[in-house]
């Protein structure tokens, strides 16, 4: 490992940069997420907005191997309600597949009918 003194200018802006980089909480990616180093400071940003759900605030985490994560809502959106209560309604009418069913629909819509993947 260099000195300051033994460091380009270059290196030196290179260093600084890793260091700064190292003590963020938090950036924004490509994609316009507030991306958090860690749970914690993903959390303590929830908090500070009491008034919205975690789907709301387009933000997440990055977790322990390295997948970017984010909390649930704690209570369903109207949209999620409405699906919920949709589903139950078509159960108390027999109207629903099995998850064999719903695999040969999906096989079926991609082409894929009676072609078996290893």
């Amino acid at each position: 490992m260099k000195t300051v003194a033994e460091m380009t200018v270059k290196e030196l802006k290179e260093l600084i940069r890793q260091v700064v980089a190292e003590q963020r909480e938090y950036f924004l990616d490509e994609d316009g997420w507030l991306v958090f180093t860690s749970e914690e400071a993903y959390a303590r940003y929830l908090e500070r907005h009491p008034d919205k759900m975690p789907s709301e605030l387009k933000a997440c985490f990055i977790d322990e191997h390295g997948i970017k994560a984010y909390y649930s809502d704690y209570e369903l959106t109207e949209e999620g309600l409405k699906r919920v209560e949709e589903g139950r309604r078509q159960i108390a009418e027999g109207k629903f597949v099995t998850l064999e069913e719903s695999r040969r629909r999906r096989m079926a819509r991609e082409g894929k009918a009676g072609k078996k993947t290893v």
